[in-house]
């Protein structure tokens, strides 16, 4: 069917942002650590509608120590 994506491409488009719950699978901590790291500005984040979305790239540089995982491009709303 036309406008479909094969096997690779759906994998690559599932990859292309983490959710909070992918994240805290991969540093091995809780969903409301990943919540309050981005809230904090710690964990770059991208805002999508009233979810988060991570960057696979900026959470692995995180995860190394290196400094190259770039400014916070989004955060958690404080006021509720």
């Amino acid at each position: 069917m036309p406008g479909i994506p094969n096997g690779l491409e759906r994998r690559r488009a599932s990859e292309a942002l983490w959710t909070a719950d992918e994240v805290a699978a991969f540093i091995k901590c809780s969903v409301s650590y990943v919540y309050k790291s981005a809230e904090r500005g710690e964990l770059p984040c991208v805002r999508v509608g009233r979810m988060l979305r991570f960057k696979p790239e900026a959470v692995r540089a995180l995860v190394l120590g290196a400094d190259t995982a770039g400014p916070v491009t989004g955060r958690l709303a404080t006021s509720r």
